[in-house]
């Protein structure tokens, strides 16, 4: 694969909180169209890693290049670089005091990427591909929880990223909401988009990401393809994890 398409380089990335470190030096490259599952145990960095990824948590020490850019530099504008990498959050964040469509719309007017018209244009576009365009004029408190975290993620597509990162996603949720959300994420995957997922679903992971990353004690303990990874882990702790896991 050419350089080109690498869109995301991570080097030696190392993360303390009160001289407690919670990442020990993980390097990883992400390639466009990658889907990457990030899997272990709570408290283990996952989500402190993917946060790294956009300086939601900045490094203790590391570099994080997005598309050539070393956004961990002083001088580069992290908003900026943040306008291509989407987030999804686990509490999805949605405005309560604005509709659906425009909390989707929010993002793109304000920063001037869209006129306001094409913004509700696409709005309604991404409503219509998620089977939500009935509640284009709702607020979220209607919304059940799946709905709002679908929501979400068309919030982020709203602004054209490059790559999405998830951040436990569906772990809000009620277990018969979780795979409506996970649908819509599959299909994104089947689209070429390119995302990072903390993820307690080794289901989505299995089937829809091409990369699993199990991170423990703050280290990439082991990657692999799914398929590899799950039917045949190579450390103990992987091995225990998935034994109570799977």
């Amino acid at each position: 694969m050419s350089d080109n398409q690498v869109i995301l380089e991570v080097k030696n990335l190392r993360k303390s909180f009160d001289g407690h470190e919670v990442l020990k030096g993980i390097s990883t490259t992400i390639r466009r169209g990658d889907v990457l599952a990030l899997i272990g145990p709570s408290g283990c960095g996952k989500s402190t890693f993917l946060r790294s990824l956009n300086l939601l948590e900045v490094p203790t020490e590391g570099h994080v290049l997005f598309e050539g850019t070393d956004i961990t530099d002083k001088s580069v504008d992290i908003n900026h670089i943040r306008e291509k990498i989407g987030m999804v959050f686990q509490q999805f964040n949605l405005f309560p005091n604005m509709t659906v469509r425009e909390n989707i719309m929010l993002a793109p007017v304000k920063l001037g990427k869209l006129t306001k018209d094409e913004a509700a244009k696409r709005a309604d576009e991404l409503l219509a591909r998620i089977g939500l365009s009935d509640k284009a004029d709702a607020y979220p408190a209607r919304l059940s929880g799946g709905q709002k975290q679908r929501i979400a993620i068309v919030r982020a597509l709203a602004m054209n990223p490059d790559i999405i990162l998830f951040d436990e996603p569906t772990s809000a949720l009620d277990p018969e909401m979780v795979g409506e959300v996970l649908g819509v994420m599959k299909e994104l995957a089947e689209d070429g988009m390119t995302m990072v997922v903390v993820t307690h679903e080794m289901g989505f992971a299995r089937e829809v990401a091409n990369r699993v990353m199990f991170i423990n004690d703050g280290v990439i303990q082991e990657e692999n393809t799914p398929k590899e990874l799950f039917a045949n882990p190579q450390s103990p702790r992987l091995r225990e994890f998935l034994s109570k896991v799977l």
